[in-house]
This record gives structure tokens, sequence and C-alpha cells, in this order.
């Protein structure tokens, strides 16, 4: 069976936070930028496709909306 896993993008709660970046899989990462953000989960993607599993990345957008990057 092929295991799905969800990756979430979360933008700073302050103006100088981090953008965080988690998994059910993983604990919580957090970068400086939104591109460091989507690097790291597209990182993690590639090696969970790798080892044969689905990965869903959804990025949260500024109205709080949470957008599907990567299906």
């Amino acid at each position: 069976m092929t295991e799905e896993v969800l990756i979430y993008i979360s933008p700073p709660s302050t103006a100088r936070g981090p953008w965080r970046v988690r998994s059910d899989h993983r604990p919580v990462d957090e970068v400086r930028s939104e591109r460091e953000a989507i690097e790291l989960a597209g990182t993690y993607a590639r090696m969970v496709e790798r080892a044969g599993g689905t990965v869903v990345v959804k990025v949260e957008r500024q109205d709080g909306c949470w957008e599907t990057y990567k299906a």
C-alpha cells in the first residue's frame, strides 16, 4: 500500500518570524523565507516519492487558505 504524506508550509506569525515546514513524519523545520520553505518541502517530497510514497504539499496563504503546491 502506498503511503500519502502531507507537508504543510506556514508563513511566519510575525514580520521577522521563520517559515515553518511540517509533516506527520518529521519535526517542524524553520527557515527564513518562503523560497527556502518550498525547497525544503520539495527535497522531502522527492525522498518520500523515491521510497514509493505519495506526497501532497500545501502552502498557507495570507488569507489563511491552504493552496496545494504539489500533488
